[in-house]
């Protein structure tokens, strides 16, 4: 499980967490408007809020967890590809069953203790049954369908966005521009256009998004962010001390060969070819900023960004697959146990005034 899944976890279970104790409240404070009406005899309990949301707590977290899990986990990989409208009702489905279980357990124990009997007192087992048909459990269903399905949009416009993206919106955290520093690696299609003119533009398009798909893996595992999709080529990118973390920034990129290589056959039966990706990566300052208005985004401005395309675009004229530069080169540790490093030169880069030390990189 790496950084990014557990990230969404926590949030899914303290989103759900803070609708639980906010429900308890609201139903305390009923409770209390009640008996200051009719008095607490003729109620036939006595509401004890400590006792009520201990068991909200417990149960909440226990099924949270289970909850996030599949939604993380399971659910997001195995309907990446499937229907909309498969997806919505299979998730309708599950999570309205799984609802009505945990709120069926917490009502029942909450009843034990609030009725003063022994947990399996028929008298218990006779107010659950009628609790389960009262209109407050038909309430407290919608309530919770309404709870954990924003839960999940939330973290689905949040993978929309692109990860971190909605938080820093929310907090208007590049509403003014700020610096920072960071890696890049722009990742593009070798010998796209004669795979666009082979296999013809949905093809070549359906060819892009099986790419694409497969690298899904290798962002999440090495702590990385899209920034953008444009055509067939995809930028990453790391904070600076995230990227060189035990060589982030490069093991991405050999995590995604690997999995097209894997699928080698898959590549081969349905489109006659096997993909293969060329990178460039550098590092330096850039200025971010939230930048549109009818349609926002945090964009990357400055000559770091640059160099990392520019390094991309000569990977082919030296036949290497992924090509960094030397200023990144002396910030990663202990490069050598893992990769073979072959410096390719000093190149003076299109657009750029000073020269720029490449090094190809290839795994042992």
């Amino acid at each position: 499980m790496n950084r990014n899944q557990i990230n969404k976890i926590i949030f899914l279970v303290l989103y759900w967490l803070t609708a639980s104790v906010f429900y308890v409240f609201l139903e305390m404070a009923i409770e209390g408007y009640t008996a200051s009406i009719y008095g607490t005899y003729k109620l036939n309990y006595e509401y004890n809020f400590v006792r009520v949301l201990l068991i909200a707590i417990l149960v909440t977290i226990s099924g949270g967890l289970v909850l996030a899990h599949f939604e993380v986990l399971y659910f997001s990989k195995f309907f990446r590809k499937k229907p909309l409208g498969y997806v919505l009702t299979f998730k309708t489905v599950f999570y309205t069953i799984s609802i009505f279980i945990f709120t069926s357990i917490a009502t029942y124990v909450s009843l034990s203790f609030i009725l003063d009997h022994p947990l399996f007192h028929s008298s218990v087992n006779q107010r659950f049954l009628v609790f389960l048909k009262s209109p407050k459990m038909w309430a407290l269903m919608l309530y919770w369908g309404f709870a954990v399905n924003s839960g999940l949009f939330v973290v689905h416009i949040s993978e929309k966005l692109g990860q971190g993206v909605l938080i820093n919106y929310l907090l208007g955290k590049y509403h003014s521009p700020k610096e920072e520093t960071r890696i890049f690696m722009f990742l593009d299609l070798t010998s796209s256009s004669t795979y666009a003119e082979k296999l013809g533009h949905i093809t070549y398009s359906q060819l892009i998004q099986d790419c694409f798909f497969d690298l899904t893996s290798a962002v999440t595992m090495y702590d990385v962010k899209v920034y953008q999709y444009v055509g067939d080529e995809v930028v990453l990118t790391w904070e600076k001390e995230r990227g060189i973390q035990n060589n982030n920034c490069l093991k991405a990129f050999f995590a995604f060969s690997n999995s097209l290589n894997q699928r080698a056959n898959y590549y081969r039966e349905k489109y006659g070819v096997m993909p293969e990706f060329k990178a460039g990566v550098n590092f330096g300052f850039v200025t971010i900023a939230e930048v549109g208005e009818m349609k926002k985004e945090i964009a990357f401005h400055g000559d770091a960004i640059n160099t990392a395309a520019h390094i991309r675009s000569v990977c082919g004229e030296y036949k290497k697959k992924l090509l960094i530069s030397a200023d990144l080169l002396s910030l990663l540790p202990a490069i050598d146990k893992d990769f073979v490093v072959e410096s390719v030169g000093v190149r003076k880069l299109k657009g750029k005034k000073n020269v720029v030390g490449l090094f190809s990189i290839e795994e042992r």
